[in-house]
């Protein structure tokens, strides 16, 4: 029999609404000890290993990373929280939403486009503000609300490596995304966001609507990172998490062609693995992202692929 799609809940019908005891979210969290013991691991401060995560032509990011006995009751949030109804401008952390569909959602849409993006959003979303959302808008007990603020938070703050912070991050600055969802709507244009990034297209739009952000998102203790601020005017190629669109059709930005080449480069003839590996990922994510070249592309990922298999 196939398996039935879940239907997506309003948020009163989640089992994560009010909960009132930490009994209840050892059952619902599939708990196997004690109500007690769960508080504990919770509130450990010795929860996560953190490192630094090299990113190409970018600073560092720092990474807090689960370690295996909360990362299992991460994963278990994660997925109540996906079952709750999400908002048609969130594409982070939803089932079949992805960068893809947030910038397709502007491919075709007529005016200017803005581009913005919230400065150390995980950073900003601090233990308090993980308590009030559990215990205000959830509903639920204090004790519940602060094991669960211990289970996400690392060092006071969300967490960057949990596998529910982005869903957590949303539903704590929801308020504030909704304010920018609203004025999208009154200019007759579209709103969009994937975890900081706040993609808004409209006739109208321009630095009033950049200015206009940056105040709403100040108003709720976010700041904007300025120098990623970007507005395209009507007909000009315009770069979406990650991909360019331009004339309706999805090119790669310059930065994933050169990365690519760099890899293909460094590959000798008697390349190790690894570095195959690398230039096949490489080629594969241009060719996701460039209609024109993708077959190209893909069919040149298999190539190495086969050298691969033969190595």
């Amino acid at each position: 029999m196939a398996k039935q799609e879940r239907r997506p809940r309003r948020l009163e019908e989640s089992g994560l609404f009010r909960l009132r005891t930490m009994g209840a979210l050892a059952r619902l969290l599939h708990w196997k000890k004690s109500p007690s013991a769960l508080r504990s691991l919770c509130l450990r401060r010795d929860n996560w290993d953190e490192f630094d995560q090299a990113r190409p032509g970018k600073k560092p990011r720092r990474i807090q990373a689960p370690k295996p006995a909360i990362k299992v009751l991460q994963r278990r949030l994660n997925d109540l929280l996906q079952r709750i109804e999400a908002p048609e401008y969130l594409h982070s952390g939803t089932v079949g939403r992805s960068y893809l569909t947030n910038s397709a959602l502007h491919r075709d849409a007529e005016g200017a486009t803005v581009t913005v993006d919230i400065s150390d959003f995980y950073p900003s979303v601090t233990r308090k503000r993980l308590f009030v959302l559990f215990r205000t808008v959830f509903q639920c007990s204090s004790d519940v609300a602060d094991a669960l603020a211990g289970l996400l938070s690392c060092g006071g703050s969300l967490a960057t490596g949990s596998p529910a912070s982005a869903l957590v991050a949303f539903w704590a600055a929801k308020d504030m995304f909704d304010g920018i969802a609203e004025r999208a709507k009154r200019l007759g244009g579209r709103f969009s966001l994937y975890v900081d990034d706040i993609t808004l297209t409209a006739r109208t739009a321009g630095r009033g609507d950049v200015s206009f952000i940056e105040r709403h998102v100040g108003r709720y203790g976010f700041r904007l990172a300025r120098k990623k601020s970007r507005v395209y005017r009507a007909g000009q190629p315009r770069e979406i998490t990650g991909r360019v669109l331009r004339n309706g059709q999805s090119r790669a930005p310059n930065k994933q062609h050169r990365y690519m080449h760099e890899a293909l480069s460094a590959m000798g003839p008697d390349a190790p693995p690894a570095e195959i590996r690398s230039a096949i990922g490489r080629i594969q994510h241009v060719a996701i992202l460039d209609e024109i070249r993708s077959q190209e592309l893909m069919a040149g990922a298999r190539r190495l692929r086969g050298k691969l298999a033969s190595s």
